[in-house]
């Protein structure tokens, strides 16, 4: 399978990793195995730059959807994509589809996706909201 998904419950992070052609398939079983991870407050940072995919508005907008409907979504966590600038896809369609639910960015460096997603966490200095119970 081209996705990678850790989990880290000591930074309240989950970083998931997709490598060459992803399928809508692969796509929507590693966001089952995110909703039942139970993490919505967590910091997600996903690396897409080296990988392709052709889902449609439509299945971009159903993951969506699917996240939406997990336990806890009143304190979800920031949505950091490190992508290939020269390169328009998922994760912009997903930003899109996701603008009001959280905060969600796209970056160059991961480095500078990891920084903006720790800032952003639930109950962090500066956001105002409480950590997830």
């Amino acid at each position: 399978m081209p996705i990678y998904m850790d989990i880290v419950p000591l930074d309240r992070l989950v970083v998931i990793v997709a490598r060459g052609p992803v399928s809508a398939e692969e796509i929507a079983e590693n966001t089952r195995k995110l909703v039942e991870a139970n993490v919505p407050g967590y910091a997600k940072i996903i690396d897409v730059t080296g990988s392709t995919s052709n889902l449609s508005r439509d299945q971009v907008n159903g993951m969506a959807a699917m996240l939406r409907s997990g336990r806890d979504v009143a304190a979800r966590g920031p949505v950091a994509f490190v992508v290939d600038p020269a390169r328009s896809g998922f994760a912009d369609s997903f930003a899109e589809a996701t603008e009001g639910d959280r905060p969600v960015r796209l970056f160059r460096s991961l480095h500078e996706a990891r920084r903006w997603s720790k800032e952003n966490l639930p109950g962090s200095p500066g956001r105002g909201d409480q950590l997830p119970r």
